[in-house]
């Protein structure tokens, strides 16, 4: 294969080491919020556009939180992780946010930060030569986020350079995967670089763990013996291969399968063993209860498996070993990617299988996933005397098309929505850390220049963005995304979180409940018109088709951003 930069590398200093074995390594975007510890880094990347070295696109962020969002959005649609690099230890607070829902949503990035350097004498390269290098050091600066990454270093000599990288990149893409951390003193970043590297990786990741044959052979048994299966699954389209493992499965076994809280889709919302989105009713009936990647399969004081059922996790970290607490029931825990697990699964469960007692059951389960959704969509027929969130999410499904992809930090009902393949839908993770879909869409769109990314926000979330940051970032790397913003002027989760806790209380009589009121509304419009996008409010219900459809040719033939200010009534329903 002929190399895309024949200009040959030859790094004098670690930071020209660093950003050529990023690049070297797989790594198309190093996203970055610079600071006074960027100048090796700065120096080396001129350096290298003049040499003509392979580096890293620079992706230029004007706030940490949204960075991290973006590199999650790209790693989230390619599965490849990316860098970023931020500005000593205040970078990376402001990123913290970000990286925790990276990290419970296992998506890996190679995050890096500098460190205030470390010497006073100005006798190295790189030394202190500015006041705000005594006040900005850390005792232990990863302490901060060290809960949330799985690995994390501090570049201690320019011959670490190549190991370092290596097995940061390893550790985030072995199962399960995740961000790891590394710290980067301006001295040694400015210091010399002598050593020899390897052309390839000298570290691979870890083979992905592999559930126990006996173990797998019990849980035969058990489906084997079902009359009432079900499964649920959260994260269990995270992939192409795992959205058809779980598809093959439940259509070979004839189960009813419920997305709770999901985060990616594992079968098409019209597949006859979709059966909604809520567990709680089906779990009265399931003998049986598969969870497949997913944190949290039921709200315990809303329900839980019978007595006498049997619970069987499976996940490439079923026990969600990081998470403080969670005690969810474990009969069987078995530990391995969703799509091989289940297709093992699959074959040996055959040999205990009545397949009559399969086809009878498919019946019924079929009939209860139409009347699911026939039931729970309403579609844009009657229209509203005002506009609702379900009215609004099913309006967005009639503009969507099949080249898109929709980016969905809380507002959309899943239930008016008709999305059939894998990867095109992606919801808030499971932290629930606001201001991710801005930059997430925007890192969506970076990996798949050729989709149309629709990105649901609420007004909340909005603001949480940094939408200054992400529509600058917008403009500046041609990337448009449609901005839907679902403003019911309220942080409806603080007053719905009061309301089930004290349903007859104080705060649930006021018409403009503490804590939760976001009035005056700002003209949300106005701010993307100051990076050249296209801004609308809308509400009137009949408004909204239309302007859905002058925002969508905007952002796919002007090739512009977008975005839609929709005034929806002020609820507090619980939605999926």
């Amino acid at each position: 294969m002929k190399p895309d930069h024949p200009v040959t590398f030859k790094p004098e200093t670690a930071a020209d080491a660093w950003l050529g074995l990023l690049a070297a390594r797989g790594v198309e975007y190093l996203f970055a919020n610079g600071g006074t510890d960027f100048a090796p880094v700065v120096e080396a990347y001129a350096k290298g556009q003049n040499l003509g070295w392979r580096l890293p696109e620079i992706v230029i962020v004007p706030h940490e939180n949204m960075g991290v969002a973006m590199a999650h959005g790209y790693a989230m649609v390619t599965g490849r992780p990316q860098a970023m690099m931020v500005h000593v230890g205040v970078g990376t607070a402001n990123a913290l946010n970000g990286l925790i829902n990276a990290s419970r949503q296992n998506v890996p990035i190679l995050f890096t930060a500098g460190r205030t350097p470390i010497t006073e004498s100005g006798a190295l390269p790189a030394a202190r030569n500015n006041y705000i290098h005594w006040a900005q050091e850390h005792f232990d600066q990863g302490g901060m986020l060290r809960e949330f990454v799985k690995w994390d270093y501090e570049l201690r000599h320019a011959e670490q350079v190549e190991t370092v990288i290596d097995r940061a990149l390893a550790i985030a893409k072995s199962e399960p995967q995740g961000p790891v951390y590394v710290t980067l003193p301006r001295e040694i970043l400015a210091s010399s670089f002598s050593s020899q590297f390897n052309a390839n990786s000298s570290i691979v990741p870890a083979s992905p763990p592999a559930a126990d044959p006996d173990a797998l052979e019990e849980v035969a048994k058990l489906l084997g013996r079902a009359q009432m299966p079900l499964l649920i699954t959260a994260n269990g389209g995270r992939t192409v291969e795992s959205s058809r493992a779980i598809a093959q499965f439940v259509e070979a076994f004839a189960i009813p399968t419920i997305h709770y809280r999901p985060r990616h889709l594992a079968l098409s919302t019209e597949h006859p063993m979709h059966c909604g989105w809520d567990p709680h009713a089906l779990l009265k009936e399931a003998d049986l209860v598969l969870v497949v990647d997913c944190d949290v399969p039921w709200i315990p004081k809303e329900g839980g498996p019978r007595p006498e059922a049997r619970v069987v996790h499976i996940g490439p970290d079923p026990l969600f070993a990081r998470y403080p607490l969670r005690g969810f029931r474990t009969d069987i825990a078995l530990t391995g990617l969703a799509a091989p697990t289940l297709i093992a699964l699959l074959e040996k469960t055959k040999k205990h299988l009545s397949l009559s007692a399969v086809e009878s059951r498919r019946k019924s389960v079929e009939e209860k996933s139409s009347q699911t959704r026939k039931k729970a969509r309403g579609g844009i027929d009657p229209m509203p005397a005002a506009i609702t969130g379900k009215w609004l999410s099913a309006c967005i499904n009639r503009v969507l098309g099949d080249d898109s992809m929709l980016v969905n930090e809380y507002p959309i009902v899943l239930e008016e929505m008709t999305i059939r393949e894998p990867g095109r839908y992606f919801g808030n993770t499971a932290a629930g850390g606001l201001g991710w879909g801005m930059g997430a869409a925007l890192g969506a769109k970076l990996a798949s220049p050729g989709k149309t990314v629709v990105c649901a926000l609420g007004d909340g979330s909005y603001m949480f963005g940094n939408p200054s940051a992400a529509h600058y970032v917008s403009e500046a790397m041609h990337l448009p995304v449609l901005f839907v913003i679902a403003n019911n002027a309220r942080w409806a989760a603080v007053h719905r979180s009061t309301l089930s806790t004290y349903p007859k209380g104080h705060a649930s009589a006021m018409k403009e409940p503490p804590f939760a009121t976001l009035e005056p509304s700002p003209r949300f419009e106005h701010v993307i018109k100051a990076s050249g996008g296209h801004g609308e409010a809308v509400t009137d219900p009949k408004d909204l088709l239309p302007a859905l459809e002058r925002a969508m040719k905007v952002v796919k033939e002007e090739k512009r951003q977008a975005l839609l200010n929709v005034r929806i009534e002020a609820g507090y329903v619980k939605t999926s």
